[in-house]
């Protein structure tokens, strides 16, 4: 999880160890974004018990790309299709 160019962005997937819950995101910057996923002050990831842990990361060109990509699988609201995504690292 090195630096990336700034117009490189990062689809990331997180775990609540506790939970079981997942969260899906964007970011440039995906060490600054789990600590701030941990941080107790978040809205969502703040309120659950236990740490976030990072399950996947994909890096795309643009962040529109990124984005498209995260609201496919936002969409999907299926544990078992992000599950295989993981596995099979994205179609």
């Amino acid at each position: 999880m090195g630096s990336v160019p700034i117009n490189n962005m990062h689809l990331y997937i997180l775990k609540n160890n506790s939970s079981g819950k997942y969260y899906i995101g964007v970011t440039n910057n995906i060490e600054r974004r789990l600590r701030e996923h941990n941080n107790a002050n978040k809205h969502f990831t703040g309120r659950a018990d236990g740490k976030w842990v990072v399950l996947f990361s994909k890096v795309f060109n643009s962040k529109i790309e990124a984005r498209r990509e995260e609201l496919r699988l936002k969409k999907a609201k299926n544990k078992k299709y992000i599950d295989w995504y993981i596995l099979n690292q994205g179609p």
